[in-house]
């Protein structure tokens, strides 16, 4: 760190992030936190590579206790917090995922089935040095903590126009669940409801497909990006396999205001309907989903869970609806969004905010423990790294992290995806309906690839 405590700030010549991201691609450890080029309110995208520290469920020490492990490390980073400009998001800190599975850290009655995946539950790299890139200003930097590992990953990047591996050619997408299966589950957790065990539980089957050959991760994944227009993309590479993700949905950031006060913000999704093949029929299909009844129940149920998770940390009074059933449109779909937010209250660290948040309440549904619950029963199996979260801790105190929804995750020899899809359940849904919006979804993940979805209306599906 040098003398002045300030953080580095260095200048690079502007270049697509996934360009100066591919000499990184099959590198473990080596991230991409990105926003699409058709994101019309994300603007940064962050690389981050080579980390100081690795704190994994993994290792025996941290399996026992992850979130405390985490708070301990992050507690001895933060008398040193570099100085930086505000407007940068992100100057060192820790970047990773949260699993799913390990909500059963948070909450110990929790019986959840294992992880499927080959991945930790839970994995942070400590990283000193990051490439920031601004998509609106088209301009990037590289910042960090100390010279050495700015020098290091500035070095690493790669320029405009990279070299990308050719895209291999997909098998036939499969389902851990049958069409005529999901839609049993579906009206399974409709009679859960009417017998009182719960109000809503968001209800997902995972496809899976192989390809001819290995992959590169970092190039399908920039090939995604491409035509995505998701604010929370993702890429995370490790030695067990890759998460790509295209999530819409931010699970919660925290912004550090001048004056020390800091506010959290969480942007639940629920509600979804395709877009339309014509103007006429798209606008038809926004409206419908902005005046369906059981889409906006769905949604406020959620965010008041939300809203009720944040007043356990929250200042009394501090706590806005900043809107509530908003539409946003993405390249596939419509969707419903809320945003509720407050001011958190003095020593409340990120791992707090974890604690009192995960998982989503999107992506459980309410109340969150009987929710959760019924999906382990229903959907037998766990679900890794879909329905966590991904993101980035920084020093000064902010963060930003994504509901990892749209997300997939490779093989570890590279050459199978999985890519779970789902949705809310709730007292009025309709299992034919419920099913075709899952294969709606699927379609932001499967179709940059040249991987056609199961057929939402065959049985074998």
């Amino acid at each position: 760190m040098n003398d002045r405590n300030e953080a580095i700030i260095w200048d690079l010549d502007w270049r697509p992030p996934c360009d100066a991201f591919a000499p990184l691609g099959g590198l473990a450890h080596a991230h991409l936190l990105h926003s699409c080029d058709g994101s019309e309110e994300a603007d940064w995208s962050i690389i981050v590579a080579f980390p100081a520290d690795v704190l994994s469920t993994a290792d025996a020490d941290v399996a026992a206790d992850p979130f405390g492990e985490w708070r301990a490390r992050a507690e001895a980073k933060d008398a040193c917090a570099p100085r930086a400009p505000a407007a940068f998001p992100f100057i060192s800190g820790f970047v990773g995922f949260v699993g799913y599975e390990a909500a059963r850290h948070i909450e110990p009655s929790l019986q959840l089935p294992p992880s499927p995946a080959a991945l930790p539950d839970m994995v942070f790299g400590y990283y000193e040095a990051a490439a920031l890139f601004s998509r609106k200003q088209r301009r990037a930097y590289i910042v960090g903590r100390a010279a050495e590992p700015c020098v290091r990953l500035r070095d690493a990047l790669g320029g405009a126009d990279a070299r990308v591996a050719d895209s291999p050619s997909f098998g036939v997408v499969s389902s851990n669940f049958s069409a005529e299966a999901y839609r049993a589950a579906v009206a399974e957790a409709v009679e859960n409801i009417l017998d009182g065990e719960y109000y809503q539980a968001n209800l997902s089957h995972r496809l899976h497909v192989e390809a001819a050959r290995a992959f590169s991760s970092s190039s399908l994944f920039r090939t995604m990006s491409r035509i995505s227009d998701a604010g929370f993309a993702a890429l995370l590479q490790y030695e067990q396999g890759d998460i790509l993700s295209n999530s819409p949905e931010r699970f919660f950031r925290i912004a550090c205001a001048a004056a020390g006060e800091r506010r959290v913000v969480t942007e639940p999704v629920k509600g979804t309907r395709p877009r339309g093949r014509t103007p006429a029929d798209d606008a038809a299909l926004a409206d419908a989903l902005v005046r369906d009844e059981k889409d906006r129940a769905e949604n406020i149920m959620i965010a008041d869970l939300m809203r009720n998770d944040l007043s356990r940390i929250c200042e009394d009074r501090s706590i806005r609806e900043e809107a509530i059933c908003e539409l946003r449109s993405y390249a596939n779909v419509h969707h419903l969004v809320s945003r509720i937010s407050g001011v958190l209250r003095q020593g409340v660290s990120v791992i707090d905010v974890f604690e009192a948040l995960f998982p989503c309440g999107s992506i459980t549904g309410a109340p969150k423990l009987a929710a959760m619950e019924a999906i382990a029963r229903i959907e037998g199996v766990g679900r890794g790294p879909y329905c966590g979260a991904i993101g980035y801790m920084d020093d000064r105190g902010g963060a930003d992290f994504s509901v990892a929804i749209r997300t997939m995750t490779t093989s570890s020899d590279r050459r199978a995806i999985v890519a779970p899809v789902g949705g809310g359940i709730t007292l009025q849904s309709d299992p034919h309906k419920e099913y075709q919006e899952t294969i709606d979804k699927s379609k932001d993940s499967l179709s940059a690839f040249g991987v056609a979805p199961p057929v939402a209306g065959g049985v074998g599906a």
